[in-house]
């Protein structure tokens, strides 16, 4: 009792006071009064946009190192400013390498290196302003109206290896589709990039404004926020007043309970201690949950702070600590986090490398975006697979949430299929049946995963595809991102009727909100089989549904038909596992991988960790310098 009297009291004179200060010095309550459906709009409109960003960047890399890779008499040319070599290298006028063709909107800039001078040489098109970046490599964004212009630079180097000059290539991504988005929800802002600025909807230059940082640097959505209604301060300030007093009367009776109660602990010989929850850095590992927040097979537990000074999130360079890790570099950013390659140092020279996610600091206050966080960590951290990225530990530092993963040395799918699709090398037969075996093991060690208690934890995914399945330089094939899987018991429950996931990847009954089972993750594995398999990608929404209807779906050319070197049995072993209603898919991942090795057996192919390993590495050959070393660890996390 008095325990609990003086925390209530606690509690109730800090808000009462706060609010009383609130409206003291405002004369207003704070937060945002969006309606939950414009919070959700905007949310969806922010994943889009950081997802879309990301992406045009990755393509943009791959572009412009294919077209380096392509031309290795360009690092010469470029050493000897030979303009007619330049030129023919660029444009193709004396039958070189031939012209690259450039879609609509997109530039390529060719320029030379002299220590820090650098001048462009050649753009296409030709009328095309140089884009101002310099030749250090990095990646950039302009803001032209309604697209944003991305633009990746890398090095071009002389057959000796000197570095000579560099090539820039520009890649518009439209931004109106999402801002409609936002429009017809009736939300107003602004989308920012440095100085630049384009409104969205009519935005009251007075208006009370919240800020939200994208995945592109310096980039923001400032969005309009309703303002309270006039004159709710003074039932604020009364409330405020009341609890403040009641407060105070609790823990005057907490006191005096308190103290009666130590000395009948005394009387009778007890010593009490707190208890803490502890983990091999520091603090609880899978078990532990945000504060009030069921564990599947568990109890309620807070969430334990790791044993750390707080993180600074604008200072994370190489040498900052997370925890006991220290920063290597960034990897990468998504929607949800930062992720950084870090590592523990021991005695005796022992040294482990880890991949550790940091919440983006804004989403920190939002609750269904923390249980989302914590709900990857929680779900993954149960399964034990060679197929699933491990969870090796979840904590608080200050107001940041860390979740510390195993680390992949390698790339994710997505970049590889990529760099064959560009190059037009088919991905070997052998090696894509091996990867879609190993990715429907790392699913079905999910699907089956267990509580503590014995219970099924029904895990299902939800975002199967190639940008969630990591492939190392070992060959190892690992999914990752449980960011918004689903599971019976978790702490974040999905809205009926609301989706979750790569639309182009969805099963039909996932894109229409239906309840989904472990048959909608082995649809999303048959649509990265599918582009494994024909270097097609696949894009089959709401849109096409509409359009096309059930008949005949997924409407897809069977991928022999596409490339015919493979066997016509894996046309019914995708698009079966595609079809339309789920009754007529695999039903499970372990049967449909049973129905990969049978055909693999069938036509004599076998395939290693080795194997994949060779195919990893030649494709990383085929890309330097634009990813040799790339590290991936996260792809696009989603809240929505």
């Amino acid at each position: 009792m008095g325990k609990g009297a003086l925390v209530v009291g606690a509690v109730l004179i800090v808000g009462g006071g706060a609010a009383l200060g609130y409206v003291l010095t405002t004369g207003a309550p704070s937060g945002p009064e969006m309606t939950a459906e414009q919070t959700r709009t905007m949310e969806s409109a922010i994943v889009r946009l950081d997802g879309e960003i990301k992406e045009t960047h990755s393509t943009a890399k791959v572009r412009v190192a294919t077209f380096v890779q392509s031309r290795p008499q360009l690092g010469n040319a470029l050493v000897s400013r030979d303009m007619e070599t330049l030129v023919d290298q660029v444009y193709g006028t004396k039958g070189g390498e031939g012209k690259i063709e450039l879609a609509p909107g997109e530039v390529l800039e060719v320029g030379f290196i002299d220590g820090d001078n650098w001048q462009p040489l050649v753009t296409q098109p030709k009328d095309a302003k140089p884009s101002g970046f310099g030749g250090k490599p990095a990646s950039h964004a302009k803001l032209l109206g309604d697209q944003l212009m991305v633009f990746e630079v890398i090095e071009v180097k002389s057959q000796t290896g000197e570095v000579s000059g560099y090539a820039t290539f520009g890649q518009p991504k439209p931004l109106k589709p999402a801002f409609d988005l936002l429009v017809a929800a009736g939300i107003n802002g602004r989308f920012e990039l440095g100085t630049d600025r384009r409104d969205i909807g009519a935005l009251p230059a007075d208006a009370r404004t919240m800020t939200r940082q994208l995945v592109e640097p310096k980039a923001s959505l400032v969005v309009a926020v309703p303002e309270a209604a006039a004159g709710s301060a003074l039932p604020l300030m009364g409330v405020g007043a009341g609890a403040a007093a009641l407060g105070l009367v609790l823990v005057v009776v907490g006191l005096m309970t308190g103290r009666k109660k130590v000395g009948q602990d005394i009387a009778h010989g007890i010593t009490t201690f707190p208890t803490q929850p502890s983990g091999p850095y520091g603090a609880s590992l899978s078990p532990t949950v945000a504060s009030g927040t069921p564990h599947p097979g568990g109890t309620q537990r807070s969430l334990p702070p790791f044993d750390a000074p707080s993180l600074n999130p604008a200072n994370m360079g190489a040498g900052a600590m997370i925890g006991r890790w220290e920063v290597i570099r960034r990897l990468g950013s998504g929607g949800m986090a930062d992720v950084y390659l870090a590592h523990s140092k021991g005695e005796a020279g022992f040294e482990k490398l880890v991949a550790i996610k940091v919440m983006h600091a804004h989403l920190a206050r939002n609750e269904r975006a923390v249980e989302h966080f914590l709900d990857e960590a929680r779900l993954a951290a149960r399964i034990s697979h060679p197929n699933i990225v491990q969870i090796l530990d979840l904590g608080k530092i200050g107001n940041e949430y860390v979740i510390v993963m195993e680390y992949v040395d390698g790339v994710d799918l997505e970049q590889l299929l990529a760099s064959a699709r560009i190059a037009s090398r088919p991905v070997p037969l052998d090696i894509g049946l091996g990867i879609l075996r190993r990715i429907c093991d790392g699913l079905q060690a999910a699907h089956t995963a267990l509580a503590t208690d014995g219970t099924p934890l029904g895990i299902i995914h939800r975002d199967v595809k190639s940008a969630n399945v990591l492939v190392s330089k070992q060959g190892g094939v690992k999914v990752v991102d449980f960011g918004i899987a689903k599971a019976a018991t978790q702490a974040h429950l999905t809205v009926a009727g609301e989706t979750k996931g790569t639309p182009s990847m969805m099963a039909p009954e996932q894109r229409v909100g239906e309840r989904v089972d472990v048959r909608a993750d082995i649809y999303s594995v048959a649509a990265v089989g599918y582009e494994i398999m024909t270097g097609h990608g696949v894009n089959l929404d709401l849109a096409a549904l509409a359009h096309l209807g059930v008949d005949n779906w997924p409407h897809l050319p069977p991928p022999s038909t596409l490339r015919p070197d493979l066997p016509v049995e894996i046309d019914q072993l995708l698009l079966g596992a595609m079809a339309f209603e789920r009754d007529k898919r695999p039903e499970s991942c372990g049967t449909f991988e049973s129905m990969f090795e049978q055909l693999m057996k069938k036509h004599g192919l076998s395939v290693s960790d080795k194997d994949i390993a060779r195919w990893v590495d030649g494709e990383l050959r085929q890309l330097v310098p634009a990813f040799e070393g790339t590290l991936s660890t996260m792809s696009r996390p989603n809240i929505s």
